[in-house]
């Protein structure tokens, strides 16, 4: 198996992965003012305002669309190594991420739409399953999958980071 980028969804995984390093997120371990951690803080018996996130479901600070996609970070950074991540995309019809990997256990829930995924190296749309609002899927490290949209989707996804993502090419022949 080669592993290289491929041109089916790239423009906008790199759209993804752009905003994600650029994006500022609560993080996840924020520490308190006066420089303790938030371990520090919990064995005092105190709670550490700074790493509670609360973000209301009708003023989400959603970014800008960008080629049929919006991004927004609810917590952490999804580059940084060992630290919790959760953001969020909304996705329009047309959609494709050709099949990749992760470092990473990806965890997406399905927030609205229907989110088509596939496992396996090649893009097979007979082969792949519509996973609607309420569904959770959590697709192992290393396992090649690849997904789309039909509709306007909205996709929660968390994990411990950092998210990378290696498309696959297969050889041709």
């Amino acid at each position: 198996m080669a592993h290289s980028r491929s041109t089916r969804g790239t423009s906008t995984m790199l759209a993804l992965l752009l905003l994600a390093a650029c994006t500022d997120a609560p993080p996840a371990d924020a520490p308190a003012e006066d420089g303790a951690t938030q371990q520090d803080t919990e064995a005092a018996g105190e709670p550490v305002a700074e790493a509670n996130v609360f973000h209301m479901g009708d003023a989400l600070p959603w970014g800008e669309p960008n080629n049929g996609m919006r991004y927004l970070a609810l917590y952490g950074q999804s580059s940084t190594g060992g630290e919790p991540f959760v953001f969020r995309l909304e996705v329009q019809p047309g959609f494709e991420l050709g099949p990749h990997t992760h470092p990473i256990t990806e965890h997406m829930t399905v927030l609205s739409g229907n989110f088509f995924v596939g496992i396996g190296e090649e893009w097979d749309r007979e082969a792949a399953t519509a996973y609607g609002p309420g569904s959770y899927l959590a697709i192992a490290a290393g396992v090649p999958a690849y997904m789309w949209v039909e509709e306007e989707t909205v996709v929660q996804v968390h994990g411990v980071g950092p998210l990378t993502t290696e498309f696959i090419t297969l050889p041709e022949g």
